[in-house]
């Protein structure tokens, strides 16, 4: 990659027509071509391109710069392609990614060729005022794969800079032209039939206010069903912990719009639904704890001395085990006739026609409407118990307080389309950290729970931890 001014070849153009015609004017000297490899990474939901973040690989080294910009922000050796964030080396690279991806496993999106050749620009001096780099881009699918992109680079040399604007001038009177907002990456991508827009847990969803509230949610519901079906097919292949999390914040989000938007569908399949979707969540709430667990071991570990940390390991050994076992127990739930009957009955739910609307009096309301009042309902709810609950701080009421918050969450993510979006995402983010705090803490009383009732287990069934 290189900096400085970039431009595209006009159709049909050859290269060397415009050297033979700064000939004229200079000297021009070529230096050998170089050929490269690399391939470009980003993990499932896109966190580096949301990020406007490229990493690639070439020469056994890691490069990351920004979208149309060719300025290496950080690059470091490596001898293997890292997979997750705690396998890149300790390098500035490391620093920066590591609050990007997180615990998300990076896929290799595509690999390219590139051939590039440098001509330097000689002045009758003999000096160079400048170098034009051609750079020629093909996708890495076989010998005869087509060209992606040709771009001609313009570096100019320090203290000529007439001669730059120059051959500016040259260029753009031959046909060439400036490629400011254009990026090798999005050809490489739409090559091999990446889509950047293809995931996104996060609700997406663009909702008509005078919209009735029985059609807008049917709409949030197809959504979330849609990040079930992605998920579920990841599940088996274990790639990180993410796409159970995705998985399983679309059931919960499910189970809360059919609790919380009330009286939109009839009674029957309304309640018939919601202990579907409690029996599909409770399927991998045991692998999720471990995951938890497993993701904090280095954490869990850094709190111990320098001493006692390698005696921790048996225990996450254990928790590794029973993970494997967990794994195995949520595919065969999710490949069971149970849950896939489930899964078809709701789908077919969701595309049926309009429902009669004397069986749900809340059908025909307005969407907006009925957002408002459900949210202000919502909010006074956990104002009121909030207040009790700081009179005594006992865990279950917390838990609860932490449950109430999450639903009155949800419900403004699902309508945060319907109010001034400034405003919304303020209130959801400060709700959020509120939402984050008691979920820390509900999370320790949890985990305190399990780790004393497996701390029998080993002497229970004979075994011993290894010191």
């Amino acid at each position: 990659m290189h900096n400085h001014l970039k431009f595209s070849l006009p159709d049909e153009y050859n290269q060397q027509q415009l050297i033979d015609a700064l000939a004229d004017h200079y000297a021009i000297k070529k230096e050998q071509t170089v050929l490269m490899s690399m391939a470009i990474y980003d993990t499932f939901d896109w966190r580096l391109f949301n990020k406007s973040l490229v990493l690639y690989t070439s020469e056994n080294k890691l490069f990351l710069r920004n979208l149309f910009k060719n300025t290496i922000i950080h690059s470091a050796a490596m001898t293997l392609p890292p997979v997750f964030i705690w396998d890149f080396p300790d390098s500035k690279l490391k620093a920066h990614l590591s609050t990007v991806i997180k615990m998300r496993a990076l896929l290799k999106l595509t690999e390219l060729h590139s051939r590039s050749t440098v001509h330097r620009i000689l002045n009758l001096d003999e000096k160079t005022v400048a170098r034009l780099v051609s750079e020629e881009f093909r996708s890495a699918r076989g010998k005869n794969a087509l060209v992606l992109a040709t771009y001609l680079w313009l570096q100019p040399v320090k203290g000529y800079t007439k001669d730059c604007q120059h051959l500016i001038k040259r260029l753009e009177e031959t046909g060439f032209s400036a490629r400011k907002k254009e990026d090798i990456y999005f050809k490489a991508i739409e090559a091999a039939g990446k889509n950047p827009d293809s995931y996104s847990s996060k609700l997406k969803i663009q909702l008509d206010p005078a919209m009735r509230a029985e059609e807008a949610t049917k709409i949030i519901l197809r959504f979330l069903l849609q990040i079930m079906k992605i998920n579920e097919a990841n599940l088996e292949k274990d790639l990180d912990t993410e796409f159970l999390h995705d998985f399983r914040v679309a059931v919960r989000r499910t189970r809360s719009a059919l609790g919380q938007i009330k009286s939109v569908f009839p009674q029957k399949p309304t309640g018939r639904f919601k202990k579907d979707f409690s029996f599909v969540g409770q399927l991998s709430n045991q692998l999720r704890d471990l995951d938890v667990y497993l993701l904090k071991a280095g954490a869990f570990k850094a709190m111990l001395p320098p001493a006692l940390r390698d005696d921790i390991d048996p225990l996450f050994d254990y928790l590794r085990k029973n993970r494997t076992k967990a794994l195995r127990k949520v595919i065969r739930g999710l490949n069971s006739k149970r849950y896939r009957q489930i899964m078809q009955d709701w789908e077919a739910f969701l595309d049926e026609p309009v429902q009669d609307p004397a069986l749900a009096r809340n059908a025909n309301v307005p969407i907006i409407s009925f957002a408002q009042k459900r949210i202000y309902k919502q909010y006074r709810r956990i104002v009121k118990d909030g207040s009790r609950t700081l009179e005594n701080t006992e865990d279950e009421k917390l838990h609860a307080l932490r449950i109430a918050c999450k639903k009155l969450r949800y419900l403004m993510e699902f309508f945060s389309s319907l109010f001034p979006s400034k405003k919304i995402n303020i209130l959801i983010a400060q709700l959020k950290r509120l939402q984050d705090n008691l979920g820390d803490f509900n999370d320790l009383c949890v985990q305190e729970e399990y780790l004393l009732t497996i701390a029998e287990e080993p002497l229970a069934t004979g075994q011993k931890h290894k010191k």
